[in-house]
């Protein structure tokens, strides 16, 4: 039986070759079979052993294969396990607020933002338009640095202490338009602000002509796990609406907080 690598594909580098291997050997384990020793996934994905051998090695390295010591086989390590927890969480968590989401996009008419962070950036996970015309223009997906725009600055500014002095030490000061701040003396000032009134509210520092305002989401272990935005031009943004956008973001962020398991103390 031909293995399913044999002969290699022309037209890839080695390494996009070599990550492939990685995940086929990754998807390989399964209910039915959770253990696997190097020969037996030679043979069954028609690689050589020594090739297997080293990417188990360089998975293990990384927590994503562990060695049985008894048998000397592989199986899936802890690493797979956290990932698949933060893949359900996301899923549970745009779950729950996409219909918030939807019905805050009909009362507001604006477009409604949810964010998480990874690492020292906020992707965009979830995006719904606004009804009225000249809607904010998200990228769903997109991701910027913590300190660029309303809904990521809400995640920077209430991470703990040590993580907010190890990103200014790290990160670099990018910008993305003539509004954003780039003194990190005035940047701390404005996330002391916003851990103080739990909001945060930035005009034209992402996208010029656009007001964003976010307010912070919460999980079952009071860990904060997004930002929930309202965007729209700024010129709608006036100073009623943004107390009117600040109420409306306060109780459905909580609401949200509240179906993912999150008791306030």
């Amino acid at each position: 039986m031909r293995g399913k690598f044999e002969g290699a594909q022309t037209g890839k580098s080695e390494g996009v070759q070599t990550v492939e291997k990685a995940l086929t050997i990754l998807t390989t384990f399964n209910h039915q079979q959770h253990l696997f020793g190097v020969t037996e996934l030679s043979n069954k994905l028609g690689l050589p052993k020594s090739v297997v051998h080293r990417i188990l090695i360089s998975m293990q390295k990384y927590g994503f294969v562990e060695k049985d010591t008894l048998t000397e086989k592989y199986r899936l390590g802890l690493r797979v396990f956290e990932l698949g927890k933060v893949a359900a969480g996301n899923m549970n968590l745009r779950n729950v607020a996409f219909p918030i989401m939807q019905h805050l996009a009909q009362i507001t008419g604006e477009s409604i933002l949810l964010t998480i962070r990874d690492g020292h950036a906020g992707v965009g996970i979830e995006f719904v338009e606004g009804t009225q015309s000249m809607t904010l223009k998200a990228s769903h997906g997109m991701r910027l640095p913590l300190h660029c725009g309303a809904s990521k600055k809400i995640l920077l500014a209430l991470q703990p202490t040590d993580f907010i002095e190890e990103y200014f030490k790290t990160e670099n000061l990018v910008r993305l338009s003539d509004n954003s701040p780039m003194d990190i003396d005035l940047l701390k000032e404005e996330l002391g602000r916003i851990r103080r009134e739990g909001i945060s509210i930035t005009a034209d520092e992402v996208e010029l002509g656009s007001t964003v305002i976010a307010a912070p989401i919460y999980e079952h272990e009071g860990r904060l796990v997004a930002g929930l935005g309202i965007g729209g031009p700024t010129f709608r943004f006036t100073k009623e609406k943004n107390e009117e956008f600040i109420n409306l973001l306060r109780r459905y962020s909580r609401e949200i907080s509240l179906k993912l398991g999150y008791k306030p103390d």
